[in-house]
């Protein structure tokens, strides 16, 4: 193995930022900053596939032991099945918002110097996520969710506009006190194994459990009602409508399709890899994850049919997906949790999609209401085609991305003998036709408005087309993408 191969777990987090930490010394040449960006989002993404490639052939996990220091003394990153999911989820979604920001970020974030700390942020977003993805340490979660939060918090103030920095502070009270949750939770987990390694964790958790079922209770609670406030899981979601609405376009795609699959993962791994589906079944704790993602679906779906304006009806719309994502973790069979993790990767570029069309469509036309943007589907052909395709696989239509993750969390369902989530699975794509196909009616079928409306500039044209045809590409040739979700179900399944 070659010594770039055997670094590469660590590479992929710590290259972002690297570029992150550099890159205020060229904030005067804005095309070289943004070349740079979109260079580090290419060589992620690829260094993302050589990893996922690797572990799918070798079928072994890639373990880096930071410093030389062995688990448990030392720090621990460990790329398996479920890693290399994540990591090339976000770094495929990564490289096409970094094309959509070329020249692009001006007019909603101010100069040079403000649009280079945005693309700063943006890095330390983007190794935050890489980070998440491949830590095996429990503090180092910690540590990393905190970067990412600081960061997204940045991120959304980053919009000149008052209403940016009021969604930005109430993002930050929120996630401070998610922060606190999930520090606790780790602190009780401590307490208890003597262990912050996941697996050593995991280990001490099972021999001890029976004998402190309170303070495992505790660290359950806290961790769950953390990272559903970090997640926006309903109803712990106040934060997301205003600060994914009111951010900068490209800031609301990272941060709806990326940012909170991140925090999802996280309490996935921890879930499954330091409590393990035997004291998940012991506490119950399945049957509420279940439970609060049907609530969040059909919450979140309401919410959405009640705004009229196009960015917080998305905003809305990510609150019921997250309900789809934390009930597929509930259901705990393979068929459900390899739906779930498709489904995750769906959304993510689905919503990117959807946040970006919508940024380039309240750019050309400034409206923001859904009724104003009448006949914007002939004016804006590829942006309405691109927003279109992400309608339809968030609905769940066949042939696109979100059905093939809708499909395996029924089945996942019924094979648990449990029909009430694919009934709600059904309603909630229902509900989410009700509210996008109206917008697709007004851009389409009303009336053509009379100002020159257009679509934006070719790299902002390739980065909506590019994520478009992934949406089909998942929907029509899910294979390998699928396989790769079933051996990261199985890996978290082995963990008894």
């Amino acid at each position: 193995m070659s010594s770039v191969t055997a670094n590469l777990p660590v590479l992929v987090v710590i290259a972002p930022l690297f570029v992150a930490f550099i890159l205020t010394t060229f904030a005067r040449r804005i095309r070289l900053v943004e070349g740079l960006v979109i260079f580090i989002g290419i060589l992620g993404f690829v260094g993302a596939g050589f990893l996922a490639a690797n572990v799918f052939i070798k079928k072994t996990p890639m373990i880096y032991q930071v410093g030389g220091w062995p688990a448990p003394w030392g720090i621990e990153l460990k790329a398996g099945n479920v890693s290399a999911f994540f990591l090339l989820v976000a770094a495929f979604v990564s490289v096409p918002v970094s094309l959509f920001s070329v020249n692009n970020l001006s007019d909603e974030v101010g100069g040079k110097e403000r649009v280079t700390r945005f693309y700063v942020l943006y890095l330390l977003l983007c190794g935050a996520m890489a980070g998440m993805a491949v830590t095996n340490d429990l503090f180092n979660v910690f540590v990393l969710v905190e970067v990412a939060t600081l960061s997204c918090c940045g991120l959304v103030s980053s919009r000149n506009r008052p209403r940016a920095a009021e969604a930005a502070f109430s993002y930050l009270i929120m996630a401070t006190l998610g922060s606190t949750l999930i520090l606790g939770g780790i602190g009780f987990i401590y307490i208890i194994t003597g262990h912050l390694n996941m697996g050593f964790a995991h280990e001490g958790i099972n021999k001890i459990w029976q004998s402190n079922p309170h303070v495992v209770w505790m660290a359950f609670s806290f961790i769950l009602v953390g990272f559903g406030v970090k997640s926006a899981l309903f109803p712990l979601h106040v934060w997301l409508p205003d600060a994914h609405s009111a951010a900068p376009s490209p800031a609301s795609a990272i941060l709806s399709g990326v940012a909170v699959k991140g925090y999802l993962i996280c309490l996935l791994k921890i879930l499954y890899n330091v409590f393990g589906c035997t004291l998940m079944r012991e506490f119950v704790i399945h049957r509420i994850l279940v439970l609060a993602g049907t609530v969040a679906i059909i919450a979140g779906s309401i919410l959405a049919l009640m705004q009229i304006e196009l960015k917080r009806r998305l905003a809305f719309s990510t609150v019921a997906q997250v309900g789809y994502i934390i009930m597929g973790i509930g259901l705990m069979n393979t068929k459900g949790l390899s739906g779930t993790l498709f489904y995750l990767a769906s959304h993510a570029v689905i919503k990117s999609v959807l946040f970006l069309s919508a940024g380039a469509m309240i750019a050309a036309s400034g409206k923001k209401n859904i009724n104003e943007l009448a006949g914007i589907g002939r004016k804006m052909p590829i942006t309405m085609a691109a927003f279109t395709i992400g309608s339809l696989g968030l609905t769940g239509i066949p042939l696109f991305s979100g059905f093939i993750g809708k499909w395996n969390l029924i089945v996942g369902s019924l094979e648990l003998g449990n029909v009430i989530p694919a009934v709600v699975i059904v309603v909630g794509s229902v509900l989410c036709a009700a509210y996008l196909f109206p917008v697709i009616r007004v851009a389409y079928f009303e009336p053509v408005p009379e100002e020159d409306w257009k679509d934006p500039r070719l790299t902002q044209k390739i980065a909506l087309i590019s994520l478009a045809l992934a949406v089909l590409i998942l929907g029509i040739i899910p294979g390998p993408f699928l396989e790769l979700a079933e051996r990261a179900a199985v890996e978290l399944l082995a963990l008894k």
